[in-house]
C-alpha cells in the first residue's frame, strides 16, 4: 500500500503490517528505528494499558499472519515430495488456521463494538484501510484449503459450497480493488513513497486466479469452465497493475534507499506477482475441459494452452527469483551483521511485516514444482522441497514471534500500528 511520508516518520516505521507497512522497504525513514525499539521493547503489562485500549489497535494487518498460515497448508498438500503423514499435517496447519482466522474476526469486531468509529477509520484512512487486502487473501487460502482437505472426505455438496465461494470471493474482491484506488485518489499520496504493501490491493484479486487453477479440476465442466475464464481475468488484472506498480516501488528505493531493518522483510512482498501468476497460469491450462464448448471445436486449443502456459511460467519465474534475490540480501547484513571480524547481534525487531517472508515465498515456492512437474525435472522438485521445508521453519519462527509481540507490547499498542496517524 502507498504510504504518506508524514505516516512514515509519525509512525516510527511501524505500519507496516503483513506486507510491509509504513517505511517498509522503501522511503521509511531510518532515523527514529531505534528510539522505536526502545519503545517497542516497554511490556504491554504495566497497568497503564488495559484490554480496552489495546484491542482499539487490532488492526486488518493482523490478517497476514492467517493468509500466511493458511498458504503453509496449501504449500504442505502440494510440494513434490510426500510422505505418509503430511497431508495430514497439512489439514492440521488448516485447522489451526480456521482457529486463528475465527479469533482474529471476533477480535475486529471486538474492537468495532467497544470502538464504533474505527469501523469508518479502519477502511478509509492511510494506512490501515489497505490492509483490508489481508483478510481477502485469509478467505482465498481457507477456500482453496476446503478444496484441498474437505472435498477428498465429504459428499459432492461440498464442491457446490466451494464453487458459491469462489464467485463471492471474486465479486468482493473486484469491488474492493475498484474501491480502494478511489479512497486512496483522495488522499492524493506520493507515488515516490511507495513501499511494498502496495501490492496487498491487487494481491486479493489475483488470489482469484489461483483458486480458480485449485478449484477448476473437481467441478463439472459446465462450471469449470465459467470458472478457468474468471480466474485468467482476474489473474491478468492482478499482473497488471502489480507491472503497474512495481516501477514505483523499485523508484522508491532508488529515490529514498532501503527501510529501517525491522521493515525490510517487507520486500519480498513482490515475489507474490509473479509466484501466484505461475500458479494460476499451469493449474488453470491443466484443468480446461476436453469435448466441451470453445474445446469441443477446438480440441487441439488444450494441448497449445498448456505448452504456452508451460514456456509463459519459465518466462515469468527468473524474474520472480530475482526479486527474492534482491529481498534476500537487502535483508541478510540486518539479519547476520558481521562487525568487527564477528558477528553481531541482528539489528531486526519483529514487526507485522515479517509474515512477508511466508505468504509470497508460498506462491514462488508452488509455482517452482508446478514447473518442475511440467518439465519433469526432479532437480527442480527437490528445490522446490527444500523451499517448503525452509518457509515452514520460518512459519514457526513468526508465529512465535507474533505471540511475543503481543505479550510485549510491540504491536497492538498505540501509536505502533497500522491505525496510527497525526
Amino acid at each position: 500500500m502507498v504510504v504518506e511520508a508524514n505516516l512514515q516518520s509519525s509512525n516510527g516505521g511501524e505500519d507496516g503490517g503483513g506486507g510491509g507497512g509504513s517505511g517498509s522497504g522503501g522511503g521509511g525513514n531510518s532515523s527514529g528505528s531505534l528510539d522505536d525499539d526502545n519503545n517497542n521493547n516497554k511490556p504491554a503489562g504495566s497497568g497503564k494499558i488495559g484490554f480496552r485500549e489495546r484491542i482499539e489497535h487490532f488492526t486488518w494487518a493482523n490478517f497476514t499472519g492467517t493468509q500466511s498460515t493458511g498458504g503453509i497448508a496449501i504449500l504442505l498438500s502440494e510440494t513434490p515430495h510426500q510422505f505418509h503423514g503430511l497431508q495430514t499435517a497439512g489439514a492440521v496447519v488448516f485447522i489451526l488456521n480456521l482457529v486463528l482466522f475465527a479469533v482474529f474476526c471476533a477480535a475486529m469486531l471486538t474492537r468495532f463494538y467497544l470502538h464504533p468509529y474505527t469501523i469508518k477509520k479502519s477502511m478509509t484512512t492511510v494506512p490501515e484501510c489497505l490492509f483490508v487486502g489481508p483478510f481477502f487473501l485469509s478467505c482465498a487460502t481457507i477456500i482453496i484449503c476446503i478444496s484441498r482437505f474437505g472435498v477428498p472426505h465429504t459428499g459432492p455438496w461440498i464442491i457446490v459450497v466451494v464453487r458459491v465461494l469462489f464467485w463471492i470471493y471474486a465479486a468482493c474482491t473486484l469491488i474492493y480493488s475498484t474501491t480502494i484506488p478511489v479512497i486512496l485518489f483522495y488522499r492524493r499520496l506520493d507515488v515516490f513513497k511507495m513501499n511494498p504493501a502496495i501490492f496487498f490491493t491487487v494481491f486479493n484479486v489475483m488470489l482469484t486466479g489461483t483458486i480458480a487453477a485449485s478449484i477448476a479440476q473437481q467441478q463439472p465442466p459446465a462450471q469449470r469452465l465459467p470458472i478457468i475464464v474468471a480466474g485468467i481475468a482476474y489473474q491478468g488484472l492482478g499482473w497488471i497493475l502489480c507491472m503497474i506498480y512495481m516501477p514505483w516501488f523499485l523508484g522508491t528505493l532508488w529515490v529514498s534507499g532501503l527501510s529501517p531493518p525491522d521493515q525490510r522483510p517487507g520486500l519480498f512482498m513482490p515475489v507474490g506477482s509473479a509466484g501466484y501468476t505461475i500458479v494460476s497460469l499451469i493449474g488453470c491450462s491443466q484443468a480446461l475441459p476436453s469435448n466441451y464448448a470453445y474445446f469441443a471445436t477446438h480440441p487441439v486449443g488444450i494441448e497449445v494452452l498448456q505448452i504456452v502456459a508451460d514456456w509463459a511460467s519459465i518466462f515469468l519465474w527468473l524474474f520472480a527469483f530475482w526479486v527474492f534475490a534482491v529481498a534476500l540480501m537487502a535483508n541478510l547484513p540486518v539479519a547476520l551483521p558481521y562487525r568487527d571480524g564477528r558477528f553481531a547481534a541482528p539489528q531486526m525487531g519483529f514487526k507485522l511485516s515479517w509474515w512477508a517472508i511466508i505468504f509470497p515465498n508460498v506462491g514462488f515456492t508452488i509455482a517452482t514444482g508446478f514447473i518442475g512437474n511440467v518439465l519433469e525435472w526432479a532437480a527442480i522438485q527437490w528445490v522446490c522441497t527444500i523451499m517448503t521445508v525452509l518457509l515452514f521453519v520460518f512459519w514457526l519462527m513468526d508465529i512465535a514471534l507474533h505471540v511475543k509481540a503481543v505479550v510485549t507490547g510491540r504491536i497492538m499498542w498505540p501509536g505502533k500500528d497500522e491505525d496510527a496517524t497525526k
